[in-house]
This record gives C-alpha cells, sequence and structure tokens, in this order.
C-alpha cells in the first residue's frame, strides 16, 4: 500500500489570486460589486466570492452572461413598446385618433399592406369565406358561426380591407376593434379577431357615434393611377358569361402594395391584375383603388364594361327584328301567332287576323308602334318577333329581318356625353352585323373630360373596326334620300333645341324628340317618310337616364328607336352641312 501511495499521480492544484485590500484594484472591484449588489440583490454574495476570490478567466464569462441578459430584457422592452402589431393599452387614444381619419368616406378605400415572408414562400391566398342566410357571398362555401368572435391568422397576400370586405365589416371598424395603429403594415401570421354579427352592430353604433376630431388629420392628395382591361369572349354572351382581364398601366404595380378593385356589381378583387366574370346584361363601372408602401392613395380612371343583352348579338340573338314600312304592309308567318307582348290574348291584341289559318297568318296592326310577337311555327317551335309598324309610309334602310337589334343608347354608358360613340357603335352593328359597344367606342376614341367627340375621331374609329365611312355634304332632304336609298345610313350633328317636343306619351306618339335638353347632339338617320317631312331616326337618348334602361317590355327596344324628327326642323338646327355616310358591308 506504502509503494502504491509513493507512485500514485499527485494533484495539480490551482493557485488563488488574493486581492489585498491595499491593493487599488481592490478598490475599484469592491465599488463595482457594491453597486451591482444594490441593481440586483439575489446576486450580492455570489458576486462578491467570485470576483474576489476567482481567476480572470471565469470573470470575463460572468461579465459576458450578465451583459447578454441586460441586453435581452432591454430589447424586449423596446420592441414591445414600439412594435406596432401589439400596442400597449395607453395608445388607445392614437387607436382613436386613427379610427376618425377612416371613417372619412375619402378612405372608405383604405387598404394595408402584407409583410410578406420569402419570395420562395409568396403565394397567393384565396380567402374562404362564409355564407349567412338571406345574405349570400357568392364566391364563399365554408361557412362559420358567427355568433361569437372568431380568431384570423393574417395569411401571405392579405390586407386587411380584403378581409373586412370578406367577413362584412368595414375597414375602419375592424382596425379599431383589434387595435390595430399603423394602417399600412400588418404582419403575416399576426392573429386577430372578426367580431361577431352582434359586436359588429355594436361596434359600428359606437363609431358612428364618436364624436368627429375638432382638428381633421393631415392628408396627401390623391394620385392618378392608369388602368385598362381586355374582354375575352367580349360581346359573345353565352352561358359563361364575359371574363375580362383587368390591369395596371401607369405606375407599374411593382411600386404600389396594396389594391382594392371595384367591379361595379358589389364584389371587390384584392390582387395587381384580376380577371372577373360577368353574366348578366349591363354596363358596369369598374375602378381601383391602390396605395403604396409610404401609404400615399391612388385613384384610377374608371372603366366602362358592357355586356350586351343577347338579342344585340348576332351569335346569342333569336329574335327576329322586322320593320314594316307603313300600317298597310302585311306580317306573315308560316304557323300560328299564339302570344302578343302585353296583351293577355291574341284576341284582344290590335290585329287583323281575317287572312290567317293554323298554316299561314298573314296580319296587319291596326295602330303604329312595337308589338312582341311570339308564333308557334315548324315542328311546334315558338319564334319570337319583333315587330314595328312605321305610323306613315316610309322608306327604311332596314333589311327585311335583321337577326338581331342594333339600336344603342348613351343609358349607363357612364357619361351624358357619349351620343357620338352611341351612333358610331350603331354604325358598326348596322354595316357589319356585329356587337361593338358604347364604352369600347369610347375607349377606342379616348376621354377628353367632357365627353365630346369629332366627326374625324367617329370615322377612325368606324374603319379600324373595317367598315367604310365618308363625310358627305347636307343640304336638303333629297341628300338623306339618295343615302337611305343607296342602302346607307348617316350620323348627323343637331342642336336640340331645334326639334318640337311631343306632347302625347312618346311611347305611343313616335313624332318629335321626347327630351328637353338644349345641346348638341349625334344621331342616326336610317329613313324618311315618302312625302319627305320626316327623318326616321335611332335617338341615342340624351337625358332621361333614371328609367330608360327598358320600355316596351321586350327588353330591347327604347322610346329613342325609331323616332319621326320633322325634316325641315332638323336641316335648320344642323351644327354641322356634313353627315357621315356608312354603306352596309
Amino acid at each position: 500500500m506504502k509503494g502504491f501511495l509513493n507512485h500514485q499521480k499527485p494533484v495539480k492544484r490551482r493557485r488563488v489570486c488574493v486581492l489585498p485590500q491595499g491593493n487599488p484594484t481592490y478598490g475599484k472591484v469592491r465599488n463595482f460589486v457594491m453597486t451591482l449588489k444594490k441593481r440586483i440583490g439575489c446576486f450580492r454574495w455570489p458576486c462578491v466570492d467570485f470576483l474576489q476570490y476567482k481567476t480572470v478567466f471565469p470573470k470575463l464569462a460572468v461579465f459576458l452572461c450578465l451583459g447578454v441578459i441586460v441586453f435581452g430584457a432591454a430589447f424586449l422592452v423596446h420592441f414591445a413598446i414600439v412594435s406596432p402589431e401589439v400596442p400597449p393599452e395607453n395608445l388607445v387614444s392614437t387607436l382613436q385618433d386613427v379610427a376618425v381619419y377612416y371613417e372619412d368616406p375619402e378612405n372608405s378605400y383604405a387598404s394595408s399592406v402584407v409583410v410578406l415572408p420569402p419570395e420562395e414562400e409568396q403565394e397567393w391566398v384565396v380567402l374562404s369565406t362564409y355564407t349567412v342566410p338571406d345574405d349570400p357571398m357568392g364566391a364563399g362555401t365554408q361557412v362559420e358561426d358567427r355568433s361569437t368572435d372568431i380568431e384570423y391568422h393574417i395569411r401571405p397576400g392579405e390586407t386587411l380591407s380584403e378581409i373586412a370586405y370578406t367577413y362584412h365589416i368595414s375597414y375602419e371598424a375592424l382596425a379599431y376593434y383589434n387595435k390595430i395603429t399603423n394602417a399600412n403594415r400588418i404582419r403575416v401570421g399576426t392573429v386577430i379577431r372578426i367580431p361577431s354579427l352582434e359586436n359588429i352592430k355594436a361596434l359600428e353604433l359606437e363609431l358612428a357615434a364618436r364624436p368627429q376630431r375638432t382638428q381633421a388629420a393631415v392628408k396627401t392628395a390623391a394620385k392618378s393611377v392608369k388602368i385598362a382591361y381586355e374582354g375575352r369572349n367580349n360581346g359573345n354572351v353565352g352561358s359563361s358569361g364575359i371574363t375580362v382581364q383587368f390591369s395596371i398601366v401607369d405606375p407599374p404595380a411593382e411600386t404600389l402594395q396594396s389594391f382594392e378593385w371595384n367591379f361595379g356589381d358589389g364584389k371587390r378583387g384584392f390582387r395587381p391584375n384580376p380577371s372577373y366574370e360577368y353574366t348578366n346584361p349591363k354596363t358596369y363601372v369598374a375602378s381601383l383603388t391602390a396605395r403604396d408602401a409610404a401609404g400615399t392613395v391612388y385613384k384610377s380612371n374608371p372603366l366602362y364594361i358592357d355586356i350586351p343583352h343577347p338579342g344585340s348579338t348576332v351569335e346569342h340573338s333569336t329574335t327576329k327584328f322586322i320593320t314594316l314600312s307603313s300600317p298597310d304592309e302585311y306580317f306573315v308567318v308560316y304557323g300560328t301567332i299564339i302570344k302578343v307582348s302585353r296583351y293577355p290574348d291574341v284576341a284582344s291584341a290590335p290585329l287583323d287576323l281575317s287572312e290567317s289559318d293554323r298554316f299561314l297568318t298573314k296580319v296587319r296592326f291596326k295602330k303604329a308602334g312595337f308589338y312582341g310577337i311570339t308564333a308557334l311555327e315548324a315542328d311546334n317551335v315558338e319564334q319570337y318577333y319583333s315587330v314595328f309598324v312605321s305610323p306613315v309610309p316610309t322608306m327604311h334602310a332596314d333589311i327585311a329581318t335583321e337577326t338581331y337589334n342594333w339600336y344603342r343608347t348613351q343609358y349607363n354608358t357612364g357619361t351624358q356625353s357619349n351620343c357620338g360613340p352611341a351612333s358610331v357603335s350603331m354604325a358598326i352593328g348596322w354595316a357589319l352585323g356585329k356587337y361593338f359597344s358604347v364604352s369600347s367606342v369610347r375607349q377606342a376614341i379616348g376621354w377628353h373630360g367632357d365627353g365630346g367627340t369629332s366627326f374625324e375621331e367617329l370615322i377612325r374609329v368606324i374603319k379600324d373596326q373595317g367598315a367604310s365611312a365618308s363625310v358627305q355634304p347636307l343640304r336638303t332632304v333629297q341628300d338623306i334620300k339618295d343615302v337611305i336609298d343607296s342602302g346607307s345610313i348617316a350620323i348627323v350633328l343637331f342642336h336640340t333645341s331645334g326639334v318640337k317636343i311631343t306632347q302625347s306619351d312618346p311611347e305611343l306618339d313616335l313624332f318629335g324628340k321626347y327630351y328637353n335638353d338644349s345641346v348638341g347632339h349625334y344621331i342616326v338617320i336610317k329613313g324618311y317618310s315618302l312625302d319627305g317631312n320626316y327623318f326616321v331616326i335611332h335617338d341615342p337618348i340624351p337625358s332621361d337616364w333614371a328609367v330608360n334602361s327598358f320600355r316596351y317590355g321586350d327588353e330591347l327596344s327604347m322610346i329613342g328607336r325609331n323616332r319621326y324628327y320633322a325634316s325641315t326642323e332638323l336641316l335648320k338646327s344642323l351644327r354641322r352641312g356634313d353627315m357621315i355616310v356608312i354603306p352596309r358591308r
């Protein structure tokens, strides 16, 4: 055992450096320790012992650990104070100011900007929307319980305004409810609360009752953004409707960070270049509100997207349009008339059926005007006819049976100064047998601010579509007769104050204008009375905007179609002594 002990490996001992009290360094260390002891009481004795009796390297390690702890605590406190996503409660007054600012109607389209993840994770996310009874969203399929608040996680590509729109809550109410002070940034992954239906009502009542600030927020005037669209299958309204591709022309979409498209039918889109499908015949006004990274608002030009009624397009019209040149002319059907629009039965309609049987119906109309006739023809097939009966003997440029209605109007085309584009749309339909919308003509001409157009602009659009057009003198009734007899129509510009207003029901009295406007106005002349006293006019309605969508029950004809203006009155009120002549191709 003794030998073993003599040969065991000696134990190395560490040298301990002890600072005597007389050493100058001792005083500095002691002062630091006492200060630290006051700051962090729990480290009192360990720190004193460690700093006085340990070696240099462990001291450095301790200092480093303490530094990391102090720095981390300071950073967390700083982040909690400045973070816009999770504001502290003492910012309530600022939140209220933001909510009031967004109550302004000019800011109703305000959008917030999403902080996107790295590029490889950036994908557009389609919102799963809800559907509640009697309030369908159309695009949504997911049904959610709205009796309580919903926790919603912000996903890539979403904006606060998009989420608000999806859940039927105003943007400002959603921001106020979630205490979001920064109107331009929300972070992906942030959880916000969607208020219940009951809380939405209470919240919006609260915001509406709040007093306005005495001093309005400083606002920057909105900048302009130019937008455009292309329509696929435009003019061919079928079961799938018309798909429109929207785009941003200037500034580039990449310079903007939030987008809110108004499609004109109550629906909205939130992507830079969305596609949208329209199905119901109408003219829709689409627009865009965008914001850049600084929060500057951009307002776009309006786009007028025309979805034609199927009867206005050759491809989808099943109606046959008949023009009878006088009340004495026969209307012939190879079958039996089974219905007359706006009459309870055929017997009560003003028809003379004395020369008709079940194989051939030969009928005269007892009064002039428009008629919707449904006939049962060969193989028991129903055919609908839109028949116009001239009140006086006339010469019309219409062919015997038109396959679609080429009359156009300014109604709902975005401006009250679209008579020129409407006349051109009619001329293209007449010449080429195709539908070219009024809004498409306006887009081709360009916008001058007041809707005004010139002969030269109108002719250019007509020719660009493949039709012929020329300017010819207009001095006498014979000039118009020569045009109609050659199988052409004419566009003229006159002042509406020169034509008398009909004193009776304009649906029954086709003579004279039916509006009191006193402006320069484009119309189409498509016929004349044999005695030369009247021109037959297609007038694209310069007035009476609120009630002129459909008039005669056939959803196509309107009061401006086939009107009779006194030739002397019209010639005296011309704004130009010439006309645009368009032949049929």
